[in-house]
C-alpha cells in the first residue's frame, strides 16, 4: 500500500483547525504505516493551488492512494490513483457572505468534482456529515466521519492556578461571534473579571472594535503557550454561530477548563454533556450562562470532571487509526 499525501495545506502561513488536523493526523499516521508528503517548494496561494492541480497528480502516478486531508483535491488525477478526500465542510454554501466571490466559485466549480472522483470521503462530525451528504446525494454511500484528536501530550500535567479572566479563540470570522462576546461581557454584573481574545492577526482586528483595559487581545499562540492559557482561565466562551468540530472546545476541556459553547451545528457532539450551552444569537443568553457558570461551584466541579473524561474519548491516535481502516478498505475496492 503505497500512500502519497497532499501537504499543500502544511506551507500555510495561517493556522486553522483545517491546519492543525492535517498536521497532527500526518505525525500521527507516521508512526504506523508509510507514506510520503508532497509539498509545494515555495508558498504561493496561487502556485499552490496551479501545484494542486497539475503537478501532484504526477506525483501520484507512482501511488497507489492519494490523501488530501484539506477540503480541495486535484481535478486531473489518473483513475490509476485512488483518492481518499476529506472535506470538513461546506461552509461556502452554507454562509457565502463569509467568502470571497472568488473563493465561492472557485470551491463550487472544484468541490463536487472532487467528491465525485473520491473513492472515500472524510468529514469531521455528523453534523459535516450529513451536511454535505444532503447538499451532494451521491456521496451517501462513500462518506463517513472520524472526528479530530487533540495533542494531551501538550498539556502540561502540573495544576497552573487559575486566573481572572474569560477567554476566547477564534478567527477574526463573523462566525466565531467574538462581537457577541465583547457585548455580553460589557453587560456582566462582575466588572472585576477580565476578558482575553486570541484571535490570529489581531493587527487587522476591525477598528471600530471596543479597545478597553479590561479586554485583551492576543495574537496567534503556538499550541503549547495556548494550553496554558486553556488552563488559567476561569472560563472559555465560544458561541461560534458555525462549526464543523469545534476544536477550541475539545482544548479547553482537555485543559479542566469550564465551557460554554454555541448548541448549533457539531458543538454539541464534542461537547457532550460536559460543557454549558448557550443560544448564540442571544447576547443576552450568552451573558446569563456566563454569570450562571461563574456564580455555581457545584455546577463548575460537575463540569471540570467531565469535561476532562470528555476530552479523554479524542485522540489523535485513534482518528488515525481511524483513518489507516479507510485506506486498507479502499485498498481492497
Amino acid at each position: 500500500m503505497k500512500i502519497i499525501v497532499d501537504g499543500r495545506v502544511l506551507t500555510h502561513k495561517k493556522t486553522t483547525g483545517v491546519e492543525i488536523h492535517a498536521v497532527n493526523l500526518i505525525k500521527e499516521l507516521e508512526k504506523y504505516i508509510d507514506l510520503d508528503i508532497a509539498r509545494p517548494k515555495f508558498y504561493n496561494k496561487y502556485y499552490a493551488h496551479f501545484w494542486e492541480h497539475f503537478i501532484l497528480p504526477i506525483l501520484a502516478l507512482r501511488y497507489d492512494i492519494l490523501f488530501c486531508p484539506s477540503n480541495i483535491a486535484p481535478i486531473f488525477l489518473s483513475r490509476r490513483v485512488k483518492l481518499i478526500h476529506t472535506l470538513h465542510d461546506i461552509s461556502f454554501m452554507d454562509i457565502p457572505e463569509n467568502y470571497s466571490n472568488l473563493f465561492q466559485k472557485y470551491y463550487s466549480f472544484i468541490v463536487p468534482k472532487n467528491l465525485k472522483r473520491a473513492n472515500r470521503i472524510i468529514t469531521v462530525s455528523k453534523y459535516a456529515k450529513a451536511s454535505i451528504s444532503n447538499k451532494f446525494h451521491f456521496t451517501e454511500n462513500k462518506i463517513l466521519y472520524i472526528y479530530n484528536g487533540i495533542n494531551h501530550n501538550l498539556i502540561k500535567k502540573e495544576q497552573l492556578k487559575k486566573e481572572n479572566y474569560i477567554l476566547f479563540v477564534g478567527s477574526l470570522s463573523k462566525i466565531k461571534n467574538y462581537k457577541a462576546v465583547i457585548e455580553a461581557y460589557k453587560l456582566l454584573s462582575n466588572k472585576k473579571i477580565k476578558l482575553k481574545m486570541v484571535m490570529p492577526s489581531v493587527k487587522s482586528l476591525p477598528y471600530n472594535l471596543d479597545i478597553s483595559s479590561d479586554i485583551e487581545y492576543i495574537d496567534f499562540l503556538e499550541q503549547e503557550k495556548l494550553f496554558s492559557l486553556y488552563k488559567k482561565a476561569k472560563l472559555f466562551i465560544y458561541p461560534s454561530l458555525y462549526d464543523s468540530f469545534g476544536l477550541p472546545v475539545l482544548e479547553a476541556m482537555a485543559c479542566g477548563t469550564l465551557v460554554i459553547t454555541s448548541n448549533v451545528a457539531s458543538l454539541p457532539e464534542v461537547g457532550g454533556g460536559a460543557v454549558v450551552y448557550c443560544d448564540p444569537y442571544s447576547v443576552e443568553d450568552i451573558k446569563q450562562k456566563i454569570e450562571l457558570v461563574l456564580s455555581d461551584e457545584a455546577l463548575q466541579k460537575q463540569m471540570v470532571q467531565k469535561g476532562l473524561a470528555r476530552a479523554k474519548e479524542f485522540s489523535w491516535e485513534k482518528s488515525a487509526q481511524e483513518h489507516i481502516k479507510v485506506f486498507q478498505e479502499v485498498m481492497k475496492s
